[in-house]
């Protein structure tokens, strides 16, 4: 208080003597004028100019008074113009599946006897998954076994038969009715004998089908039956899933498949990155080879994009968001999207304020090409180096004084990817006023 009383005393002091200056000089001018007793013109002529003298002092005493400080330097946040790559990014979201899913059936109609694995267990080849209870199939083994037997007698007899008829049939000792009742006994034996020895064949090849193994390598994703289930032949017993690849399943309108080079696709494939909501701040790259050549019932077309998965990190079901690179700008002169004033349109004109050699801001307009996520290509209006504001950018005029400060651009994570930065306080300090200054009286 005592600072702020003192200053205030140094002003009044100073005004109170221009006043009493001012005072005095018109005072002078008008005794002078009152004694003059020269001629009408010359007298005409100091009236004028006397008058004239304390007009220009009255001014500059007002002036004096109405002076202000100028406003102190607006904070600002900014980047520079550089040289870059602008990528058009393809975004896309959809679910994971592996790339492998074999179904496990059952060769045979019989009763679970044992489960050789666990749920989620990594598998070899030829690896024992289930037996099958064989006391069913080894009873019609047995069985069908002994009517072969059987029938094989009875065959061996109408042979015999048909053959004895035939020598009779020839020499007219019998009809012809009786000898083709000797045949079709004899032929009706003989197919009963063949379907004999398919019931065994049948039987045997299903003994050494009781035991089930594991047709490929992967992991046991999933088991439909339990211990003691009767399973009929052709039914599901596991699913093994080859976890060392998946593969991001999403969907594209006509427009954004016509984004795409088909051909380069198909051909090699185009990179890709995947995130995952279940590791944020991990991302995962393979790469899109796959269009669906026919769109569905919704009019959208399928694509996928292949992945690596050593560590089955990735799991069949999980939600993933993709983005593919489809066109790049390299070596581009570039401006930060958040310097643009204006509306944002590709191939058109927008506005940016850049900060000159005197601290000050400069409305410029500028030509603006291709875009992506974070910056426009310049067509002209900027070169690379340039200064532009980017935070406070909304209440600034041209010609303001700035107080510019660098803002640290983004640090790119793995292939592209950035991380957020937060915007530095624009806040403008105000002046000091007579009655806030920081010392307690």
């Amino acid at each position: 208080m005592g600072e702020l009383t003192v200053k205030s005393s140094v002003k009044e002091i100073i005004d109170r003597t221009l006043r009493l200056t001012c005072l005095r000089v018109r005072n002078g001018i008008a005794g002078i004028l009152c004694s003059w007793n020269g001629d009408n013109v010359r007298r005409t002529c100091l009236i004028s100019f006397a008058i004239i003298l304390a007009v220009s002092m009255l001014i500059s005493c007002g002036q004096q008074q109405n002076k202000k400080p100028p406003p102190p330097p607006m904070k600002v946040g900014t980047l520079k113009v550089d040289k870059g790559t602008i990528e058009q990014v393809l975004e896309l979201s959809g679910t994971l599946n592996f790339v492998a899913n074999t179904t496990v059936s059952s060769e045979v109609s019989a009763q679970v006897k044992s489960i050789e694995v666990a749920d989620g267990q990594a598998l070899e080849v030829d690896q024992v998954l289930l037996v099958f209870d064989d006391t069913k199939i080894k009873e019609t083994a047995n069985q069908a076994s002994a009517n072969l037997q059987k029938d094989e007698a009875t065959l061996a007899y109408n042979k015999i038969e048909w053959e004895k008829n035939l020598e009779l049939f020839k020499s007219g000792s019998i009809s012809h009715t009786q000898y083709e009742q000797k045949l079709s006994n004899y032929q009706n034996a003989l197919a009963q004998v063949e379907a004999d020895k398919a019931v065994l064949a049948k039987a045997l090849q299903d003994l050494n089908k009781t035991t089930v193994k594991a047709p490929v390598a992967g992991l046991l994703s999933n088991r439909y039956v339990e211990r003691g289930d009767w399973v009929s032949e052709a039914g599901k017993l596991f699913m093994i899933s080859d976890y060392t690849r998946v593969y991001l399943e999403a969907y594209l309108s006509d427009i954004d498949v016509g984004r795409l080079n088909v051909k380069r696709i198909l051909t090699g494939g185009i990179e890709g990155e995947v995130t995952i909501d279940s590791y944020p701040g991990k991302a995962f790259f393979g790469k899109l080879t796959y269009i669906q050549p026919v769109a569905n019932q919704g009019r959208l077309f399928q694509v996928r994009v292949y992945l690596d998965n050593p560590d089955m990190l990735l799991l069949q079901g999980m939600f993933a968001r993709g983005r593919t690179v489809y066109k790049e700008i390299p070596d581009c002169t570039r401006v930060p999207l958040q310097a643009l004033l204006e509306q944002i349109r590709d191939n058109d004109y927008n506005a940016v304020y850049v900060v000159d050699s005197d601290r000050k801001a400069q409305l410029r307009r500028t030509k603006i090409g291709l875009t992506d996520a974070k910056n426009a290509q310049v067509l002209e209006g900027l070169k690379d180096g340039d200064t532009v504001v980017v935070y406070g950018k909304e209440i600034l005029s041209s010609g303001q004084p700035l107080e510019p400060s660098e803002i640290q651009k983004p640090a790119k994570a793995s292939r592209g990817k950035e991380t957020a930065v937060e915007a530095p306080k624009m806040q403008q300090e105000s002046p000091k006023t007579p009655g806030n200054g920081n010392k307690r009286s």
